[in-house]
């Protein structure tokens, strides 16, 4: 499957570039010696390059919900058969979930399916790809005190998803690879693309704060503590190896100051998922 290209636009901004530069040459240059056409072609292999540029771009920025559903379903193939297992046991496939599914109900999140999938790793780890899927490690479910403080990670996969941040790196990262033709950008390019970018590069700063932002309002509206979120990375923070979890994230400390700057403790803040035995009874097959 290759992204639609608006050849109009592309072509009329393409040939404006090309007349211009044309018309600026001709009015202020004088018969062309062999070290003028030399400069001038230097010149016209920058705008081949800006053209590719400018292509690339309007590409991966269009990419409509149904592409990147279909993106994130090729890029969840390589994830599940390159480098993850699923987690076998449907009570916890079923509990995730169900978590994460509420979260969605209850958050303003896009018109997309969004899918949990647990993968068993001793990693403490969750992540978010194209498309409305996220990943949830085994560690990390053995890691949690309880539900609320799954949920708060599963608040920020999901407000990952909601931002398109995954999408937007995607399209920065296409662009300075220069991977794409006059012809399109091909699916299952974009999904190895997609891939690389959830394991080998660290996150974006101002994509951390902004889901850490909308996790706390997404996990709210759900009904869990926003403390949950709070509690749980210190925790991490306390671990005596670092967890996968942070190291692709921001600094701890600087993220948990800015998330409590956001709340204010209350007596009647929502106690939702507080039960360490409730927690523990649903995750039993990890024991």
């Amino acid at each position: 499957m290759t992204l639609p290209v608006n050849n109009r636009f592309i072509g009329g901004l393409a040939g404006a570039l090309v007349m211009g530069l044309s018309g600026t040459a001709a009015a202020a240059t004088p018969p062309v010696q062999p070290q003028a056409t030399q400069g001038v072609a230097q010149i016209r292999l920058s705008l081949g390059e800006l053209f590719q540029n400018v292509l690339r771009y309007i590409q991966v920025s269009t990419i409509s919900d149904q592409e990147e559903v279909e993106l994130g379903r090729q890029i969840n193939q390589m994830v599940l058969s390159q480098q993850y297992q699923l987690y076998n046991n449907r009570q916890v496939q079923q509990y995730v979930d169900q978590v994460g599914q509420r979260l969605v109900d209850a958050s303003d999140s896009r018109d997309i399916p969004y899918t949990f999938q647990v993968v068993s790793s001793d990693e403490i780890n969750a992540f978010a790809t194209p498309g409305g899927f996220v990943y949830v490690t085994t560690g990390l479910l053995r890691e949690a005190d309880n539900e609320a403080q799954l949920a708060s990670v599963l608040a920020h996969e999901i407000a990952h998803i909601n931002e398109r941040h995954s999408v937007q790196a995607l399209r920065q990262a296409v662009l300075a690879q220069g991977i794409a033709e006059t012809a399109g950008v091909e699916m299952s390019t974009l999904a190895q693309v997609g891939y690389q970018l959830a394991f080998e590069l660290p996150r974006s700063r101002d994509y951390e704060y902004a889901a850490d932002a909308q996790g706390l309002d997404i996990l709210q509206a759900a009904g869990y503590p926003p403390q949950a979120f709070v509690n749980f990375l210190e925790q991490l923070m306390d671990a005596s190896a670092q967890p996968e979890f942070l190291r692709t994230h921001p600094t701890s400390a600087n993220r948990i100051r800015e998330i409590r700057s956001q709340y204010s403790p209350s007596a009647s803040a929502p106690r939702q998922g507080v039960s360490a035995r409730n927690y523990q009874e649903a995750i039993a097959p990890l024991n």
